[in-house]
């Protein structure tokens, strides 16, 4: 049951898989909304709902009437350090925590917060990353596919990549990726390759980022990734060097463990998320103090100077991953939280 109907064509388009849209869903909220809704949701037999990002529009699918829902909270929907949300939209995230038949998250800190608006609530609550499918985020397997699309973006054979990997969204700072990158050693025998996602939200952050890459003389030596597949991903990564990523807030991405699969390193703010995953200088990546510019260039240098060390902590991160983050495993939790779900439900609606 989705109510999402870009991400119903990318699975149906991209993946291949059916993808059914519950028909009718009205956009507008209210009482009769809720009841249409719920309707639906028996008509069609729905024995569970998996509330993915924690939206006000949602609340009802954590009503007592409604079937039991597993809820999956984002760093978006809890840092309110970074996102700003309105009093009522707060108090429709608690009473969502407040009713789920269980909880998610993808980092321990996120799944603390999510644990600590959840008020009297019980449900059971686990970490579950958002994994990576490691038969395809496989570096030998795209190495003539990585060839080729560097060919594509016109990147020579010689030219070492830094890969910015993360939305082109303005608290994903990727303006300061690009400062990084100009006042670090990397464009002297290498360029910057920025992912696009393909929103028409980027257009005009991308024209300021852009822009930023001129003014500091290194606009030649930025290049731009068009969206592509989720297939396709692997090789665009895998050209890499390292990764560059500066949100000041975050859980633990699917990007980082899809690099992590391709032994690419990741240079990022020592954000709480990230304890345990990465290592710093160690495996998976290095790690600056938050808010500072200076260690995130400090740590591209590092990595420009000793390519070995690039290389050890790529292939570190990707033994963590392979253990910790594959897909079919974090699957299986989340297979395992329905069950839950559902047994509790069944059990407190068994007669006495």
């Amino acid at each position: 049951m989705l109510d999402a109907p870009k991400i119903i064509a990318q699975l149906c388009d991209e993946f291949g898989v059916t993808a059914e849209a519950m028909t009718s869903m009205p956009q507008w909220l209210g009482p009769l909304r809720t009841k249409l809704l719920l309707a639906k949701a028996k008509e069609a037999k729905i024995d569970l709902v998996h509330v993915n990002f924690i939206l006000p529009h949602r609340e009802l699918w954590t009503l007592p009437q409604a079937p039991p829902a597993v809820v999956t909270a984002w760093g978006s929907d809890l840092n309110r350090e970074v996102f700003h949300r309105s009093a009522t939209h707060e108090a429709s995230v608690d009473r969502i925590l407040q009713g789920a038949a269980a909880v998610t998250a993808d980092s321990v800190p996120l799944l603390k917060k999510a644990e600590a608006r959840m008020g009297a609530n019980r449900a059971p609550r686990e970490l579950v990353f958002w994994g990576v499918d490691l038969g395809i985020f496989d570096r030998n397997r795209v190495q003539e596919e990585t060839a080729q699309l560097r060919q594509q973006l016109g990147i020579a054979a010689h030219e070492r990549v830094l890969l910015s990997p993360r939305q082109l969204a303005k608290h994903y700072h990727i303006d300061r990726i690009v400062a990084a990158f100009a006042m670090s050693k990397w464009p002297e025998q290498g360029v910057l390759v920025i992912k696009q996602h393909g929103k028409a939200s980027e257009e005009e952050y991308l024209d300021i980022v852009m822009g930023l890459a001129k003014s500091r003389g290194v606009r030649d030596r930025v290049k731009l990734a068009p969206r592509m597949p989720y297939e396709q991903l692997p090789a665009l990564y895998a050209m890499a060097e390292a990764a560059v990523s500066m949100p000041e807030a975050d859980g633990v991405p699917s990007t980082f463990l899809e690099l992590f699969a391709v032994q690419v390193p990741v240079i990022a703010w020592n954000l709480s998320a990230y304890t345990g995953v990465i290592k710093s200088g160690e495996r998976g990546g290095i790690l600056g103090g938050k808010g500072d510019q200076g260690a995130i260039i400090d740590a591209i240098n590092r990595i420009y100077d000793d390519p070995e060390l690039g290389r050890r902590l790529g292939a570190a991160g990707e033994v963590w991953a392979r253990k910790n983050a594959d897909w079919d495993a974090c699957v299986q939790k989340w297979l395992h939280l329905y069950d839950l779900a559902l047994n509790a439900r069944s059990t407190a609606s068994a007669p006495a």
